[in-house]
């Protein structure tokens, strides 16, 4: 069962102005229309990904995701979504090939289950990371090979009830600052320290003081569902907008309908509604 999402749909004409961060929540599972529109978007290689899962169900949200992780960009970009060509980094991080229409966004694309989150900014790298929160057997494993010495011992100091949603918080906010910087668990971002608070997310351990690894990145946690949570690691020390992609602006011809002259700059609504889901 997909559950709601908790965000409002952007605004018509809704443009990316200085170094704001823009989140993007929508569901994977569509129905066998909107899965063939998605197919017909997709470029060779990406068909040719998608029929490699052996679970339709795999293959499916893999359409789903990538479908509409091009209309979010072609819709941003006023172009087609079957238009956007696709680069990969050393680890496989997505970007766009080339500026369309000499305009460049970096973007970045999680999913859980249902739900597929993407973050955009139009100045710098970006990550994000989605989990469905649930107890998992393997949580005393997995902290004890990824998370450091003092993580782990802040980690088991807290109460037995709030561990769990300690726990995604540090795994979401390595994975999202990982993918930020387009490398793997076991580089030196893979390694980076965070501190806990049992009542705010996850959070770097003085970047400012440590240049030489860390750039200046900001880690925000938000609730784009019930039983999930998100972080993204970013630039802007501002709070995200949050959005739900909705299907009314998926049509073929939704870029055409795009006046420049009524771009909307949100004021706080987005922030409102991910303010709320922390």
């Amino acid at each position: 069962m997909t559950p709601e999402i908790l965000f409002d749909p952007p605004p018509r004409g809704l443009e990316l102005v200085n170094g704001d961060t823009h989140v993007f929540c929508a569901t994977l599972d569509q129905p066998l229309a909107r899965l063939e529109q998605f197919a017909e978007m997709l470029s060779a290689d990406e068909r040719a990904r998608a029929a490699r899962f052996v679970f339709k169900q795999d293959r499916t949200r893999f359409l789903a995701g990538r479908g509409q992780l091009r209309e979010i960009l072609g819709w941003l970009l006023h172009t087609r979504p079957a238009q956007l060509a696709f680069a990969y980094g050393d680890h496989g991080k997505p970007q766009l090939a080339a500026p369309v229409g000499g305009r460049f966004l970096y973007f970045n694309l999680a999913h859980s289950d249902t739900i597929a989150v993407c973050a955009v900014s139009a100045q710098h790298e970006i990550g994000i990371d989605i989990e469905h929160v649930r107890p998992i057997r393997e949580a005393e494993e997995i902290a004890t090979r990824f998370f450091s010495a003092s993580e782990n011992a802040e980690w088991h100091s807290l109460p037995a009830g709030r561990q769990m949603e300690a726990f995604y918080n540090l795994w979401t906010g390595r994975e999202a600052l990982v993918k930020a910087v387009g490398s793997g668990l076991g580089e030196p971002f893979g390694r980076a320290e965070m501190l806990l608070d049992s009542e705010k997310p996850a959070r770097l351990l003085n970047p400012a003081n440590r240049a030489d690894r860390f750039p200046n990145f900001f880690l925000h946690s938000l609730i784009p569902a019930s039983g999930y949570t998100v972080t993204t690691a970013t630039k802007s020390a501002e709070m995200p907008y949050c959005w739900k992609w909705p299907a009314q602006l998926t049509s073929p011809t939704m870029h055409i309908a795009f006046d420049s002259q009524q771009a909307l700059r949100p004021v706080h609504t987005g922030r409102k509604n991910c303010e709320q889901g922390r």
